[in-house]
């Protein structure tokens, strides 16, 4: 087999690996999202049930088989790879995919419309830019700092009150606008990748693929409905 040959082979080989690489490290990440979506609706059973999960979140995921704590760090620590490695992946495929390609497969000529591909790969990638930003937002003012943008007390008892926190900022209106730009986009991201992920893992098959499209519509409409109901409801004064 000549130079050319074993070249091609095995950049086609590296393609592959990048491929799966994002297709199981999106999975785990539709898994957790899918998780934290049902969580967060225990803001619908009031703030005993919400408080409640979260100081188990927080404190006793695991326990006792891990320490007080070490459960939400493994999770962090298993999450933050696979963030580096999706992202990694993605940059890795992208940037390949233009050096095959060259630049001119991202032009357009004038009056002539993007393709539907074309226009989906660029919801992806900058759809998904928005989203890793808006994880450190959400880190930030959930996790990390705990700021309080709204004029509510975010206390009980002088103790932090994750529900108070939660109500107290969706009250304020940019930031109930800036979760639902970004559960469009994770909808979107959704949808596309866990089809994505199938295929590329082999699981998408002749006859399957109208189910496995339904399966990734109906995840991206869950998390979109799921993640938004109780901001929106905190919102319109539905929950307080």
């Amino acid at each position: 087999m000549s130079t050319p040959q074993l070249t091609q082979n095995k950049g086609r080989q590296t393609r592959v690996a990048l491929k799966v690489i994002m297709a199981v490290t999106g999975l785990i990440f539709v898994l957790f999202v899918l998780f934290h979506m049902y969580g967060n609706l225990k803001m619908l059973m009031g703030q005993e049930a919400f408080d409640h999960y979260a100081h188990f979140l927080q404190e006793d995921l695991l326990y006792p088989i891990l320490p007080h704590k070490g459960g939400v760090w493994l999770m962090r620590i298993g999450l933050l790879i696979a963030l580096v490695l999706h992202v990694w992946a993605a940059i890795s495929t992208w940037k390949r995919g233009i050096e095959a390609r060259g630049p001119e497969q991202y032009k357009v000529k004038k009056g002539q419309k993007k393709s539907y591909i074309y226009g989906r790969a660029e919801t992806m990638r900058f759809g998904g830019l928005f989203i890793l930003f808006f994880i450190v937002f959400h880190l930030f003012q959930f996790t990390i700092a705990k700021f309080n943008v709204g004029d509510l007390d975010a206390t009980v008892n002088g103790d932090p009150s994750p529900y108070m926190l939660v109500v107290s900022s969706f009250q304020v209106w940019w930031v109930w606008l800036i979760y639902l730009v970004a559960m469009i986009f994770l909808a979107l991201h959704v949808n596309h990748g866990v089809f994505s992920a199938l295929a590329t893992l082999g699981l998408e098959r002749t006859g399957r693929e109208a189910g496995f499209r339904a399966l990734s519509a109906i995840c991206a409409l869950a998390l979109l409905v799921g993640f938004m109901l109780p901001p929106t409801a905190i919102l319109f004064g539905l929950v307080s």
